[in-house]
């Protein structure tokens, strides 16, 4: 998400809400378990940083589009960064409620993640479970930035045990996990959800500050609580694109993310196949480098779908099918030819659904990579912070099993 500068200013007014008695949000805390319904929204949300100023906009969003909570849960833990504590609230028939009042929690720690998940799961029992994590987005490196802790980022193998271990705990696995946060539909970082959740959503650039579009989402599983995950993913795919397309509608907006908005979802269950055939691309590919550095860096250049809008000045993410359709300019390798296409088939296979902004044309199809322009960047020199974060050291299975970052070093030195 992109940090608003003026929108500070109602910071403070924002984060006092967080302390006002429950009462005054329509009633005293809820203290039982809910009888089972169709779904449950668990929403994660860490604006313990610069993302504070969202809060009320997102509640209040929340509250409208959840007239009567019948069949649909929605329980969020709020951290904030203007006082201590973490808030858990619920949304009964179109209010919140505070149920409970914790600590002040480290939202990049896994096991955060993981007590909430169970204690939702727990209190708020449903047939189908969809998991928002909210906050700023790193791409490969993870999400959920602390700044009270440290300025951690909980990493996606981090993530990934925490669902896991909450599903050996409760029974219960994620059906759907909505990642409202920048630059998150990353091939390293959907590979190692693969066995952490059904259904995986996310943006493979900047998300506005509204985030997924709330009010669309909600409304509609109010209509049709027996909507299953699949096409939930799906729905909220296309959802996200309509709701960034007008220019009149959400005239709060950043114009620039209503003309530069994607979104994906992908079947986790085909995630390992997709994983599989890009390691066995980056073998055929690893030795054809030298010769080839030309044809590479032109494939790279045009597959940066968001030069300007998604890499900060130091992140870089090609679109992973675009470069690889680049790469078919390379003659005289009838095995690099073979590898694109197996790796297609099984994109194509995982991916269920795929929209975006109309000024992106045919270079978006859902799944980013890290393909720095140099070794500096790949050190993140020119970032102090991101150095902490070492792209074949932060435990990133497809990282390990590949050859991508052997193609990178000798992409450099070529």
């Amino acid at each position: 998400m992109r940090f608003g500068v003026s929108k500070c200013l109602v910071c403070v007014a924002i984060a006092a809400l967080f302390v006002i008695p429950a009462g005054v949000f329509g009633g005293p805390p809820s203290t039982k378990a809910s009888a089972e319904k169709d779904w449950t929204l668990i929403i994660y949300w860490d604006t313990d940083n610069s993302l504070e100023f969202v809060n009320e906009f997102a509640i209040t969003t929340w509250e409208l589009s959840l007239p009567s909570n019948a069949q649909v849960n929605i329980v969020a833990l709020i951290d904030i960064l203007s006082a201590d504590g973490t808030w858990i609230y619920d949304i009964v028939d179109g209010k919140r409620h505070l149920l409970e009042k914790w600590d002040e929690m480290n939202m990049a720690d896994p096991a955060t993640l993981e007590m909430f998940v169970e204690y939702s799961m727990a209190k708020f029992p449903s047939e189908k479970t969809m998991l928002v994590l909210q906050d700023h987005g790193y791409s490969w490196r993870g999400l959920c930035k602390d700044e009270t802790n440290g300025y951690d980022l909980m990493s996606f193998d981090a993530v990934g045990n925490a669902l896991r271990n909450a599903k050996i705990a409760t029974g219960r696995g994620i059906d759907v996990l909505a990642l409202d946060a920048c630059n998150m539909a990353s091939i390293e970082a959907f590979y190692e959800l693969r066995d952490a959740a059904s259904f995986v959503v996310g943006s493979e650039t900047t998300m506005s500050d509204d985030g997924l579009p709330y009010k669309m989402l909600i409304s509609n599983l109010v209509a049709n609580p027996a909507l299953g995950p699949a096409d939930l993913a799906t729905n909220l795919v296309h959802e996200y694109v309509l709701y960034y397309s007008s220019k009149r509608d959400y005239e709060h907006q950043f114009k620039c993310n209503q003309d530069f908005a994607t979104m994906s979802a992908f079947d986790m269950t085909k995630m390992g196949a997709v994983g599989q055939a890009f390691t066995e691309f980056t073998w055929v590919f690893e030795p054809i480098i030298p010769d080839h550095r030309k044809e590479i860096e032109r494939a790279r250049g045009y597959a940066l779908i968001g030069t300007w809008n998604n890499m900060a000045g130091w992140e870089w993410n090609p679109d992973l099918v675009t470069f690889l359709e680049g790469l078919r300019a390379i003659e005289g390798h009838p095995e690099l030819a073979t590898a694109i296409d197996e790796f297609e088939m099984a994109f194509d296979a995982a991916c269920i659904a795929e929209n975006h902004s109309r000024k992106y044309h045919d270079t978006v199809h859902g799944l980013h990579f890290w393909f720095p322009s140099s070794l500096s960047m790949y050190n993140s020199n020119g970032y102090t912070w991101a150095k902490q974060f070492v792209y074949h050291d932060i435990g990133l299975d497809l990282v390990a099993e590949s050859s991508w970052r052997d193609c990178l070093m000798t992409y450099f030195s070529s």
